[in-house]
């Protein structure tokens, strides 16, 4: 079988592209599963479930990083056999395994056996990215590791599970719940949540232009010289789909990463569904300027836009933008619209009353 896209530099520029899109995808589908299943994530156990999501972003990393973006010389410096096992190395696969070991016992309560299974195929997945280029997408492999790597990994992940077991027993303050309780969703957004759906949508955007220009250019389609204005147009053309066209469709008016929150966009006054007008006027004032000046390479002026809407949305109660405030909108959950409650909640149900047995 064939290298995808030969594995020249048009694999290089897909491989710089599409990785960092299938982070974004997957984070954002592992928010909205920890949202439909717990709802909002507070205290300590939500705090562990963003950890969690860090940790297999940083096992991802661990995995591609670096990604060189030029087959100059690439396999001129990857070495022909497999390198010995650095102290680099040993570093970074202890510093990204110990915690899936912490996780394990603390977040998901897992076994020992399950836990160093799964570390030791982690750790061998890790490991044969790295020494296949990214599954054949590079010509070469250019970040090869020594195969004692992926021990090093297990006994981190093993070494992680032991201190989240025995810690919490000496710890001075108590031991904490680590473990998530549904709790009903209904209660008005913080910023973080907020922010994190926007990081969502930009990553969408922005990884998603980039894809789209990378893969046109592995097919033929886009010759060098129309990169870049192409990468224009697909960045504006996705900023209108995004950011218009499915809030428009959808019922909560979201755009795909605050959807992938939980979020809505509703009346100022009532918990429905904000007007397809409104939500157009919102879009206007706040997405369409930011998609422009940075589809035109001004970021820095964007980013001023942002920072005005956000000024308001700081400092008062509701979290309500400067947008929202124009437009008579706020951002609410989507359990405020339609009721949901999430999957895992204990729900009570009355014993059923049985008729006495006739004497």
């Amino acid at each position: 079988m064939g290298q995808p896209f030969g594995a020249g530099q048009a694999a290089i520029d897909v491989a710089s592209a599409a990785i960092p899109l299938s982070m974004v995808v997957a984070s954002a589908l592992y928010l909205r599963w920890q949202h439909q299943r717990y709802g909002r994530l507070a205290g300590w156990p939500g705090q562990l479930t963003l950890a969690a999501l860090l940790t297999g972003l940083g096992l991802a990393a661990l995995a591609v990083w670096p990604l060189p973006a030029a087959t100059d010389g690439l396999c001129s410096l990857g070495p022909a056999t497999p390198p010995p096992l650095t102290t680099r190395d040993a570093a970074l696969f202890t510093a990204a395994f110990l915690p899936v070991g912490l996780l394990a016992r603390a977040r998901f309560r897992r076994g020992v056996l399950a836990t160093v299974a799964l570390g030791a195929a982690l750790a061998l997945a890790v490991t044969a990215v790295r020494a296949t280029g990214l599954l054949g997408l590079y010509p070469c492999a250019p970040n090869d590791v020594a195969l004692a790597a992926a021990g090093v990994g297990v006994a981190a992940t093993l070494l992680g599970w032991l201190l989240a077991r025995w810690v919490p027993v000496v710890w001075p303050f108590g031991p904490h719940r680590s473990w998530p309780a549904a709790v009903p969703d209904r209660i008005a957004p913080d910023l973080g949540r907020r922010m994190m759906g926007a990081m969502v949508d930009v990553g969408l955007w922005w990884f998603g232009a980039a894809t789209l220009v990378a893969l046109a250019g592995a097919y033929g389609a886009a010759p060098p010289a129309l990169r870049e204005p192409l990468l224009t147009g697909a960045l504006l053309g996705l900023a209108g789909i995004f950011g218009l066209v499915v809030p428009l469709l959808r019922r909560d008016r979201c755009t795909p990463g605050a959807a992938a929150l939980r979020l809505a966009l509703t009346e100022q006054r009532l918990p429905c569904p904000a007007s397809r007008v409104r939500t157009l006027v919102r879009t206007a004032l706040l997405y369409t300027p930011v998609a422009l000046l940075v589809s035109l390479g001004l970021p820095w002026f964007a980013l001023a836009v942002v920072v005005l809407h956000a000024s308001t949305a700081v400092v008062r109660p509701d979290g309500a933008g400067l947008a929202d405030l124009l437009c008579g909108v706020r951002v609410r959950t989507r359990s405020a619209i339609d009721g949901d409650l999430p999957r895992r909640l204990v729900r009570y149900s009355p014993p059923r009353e049985e008729a006495p047995a006739p004497v």
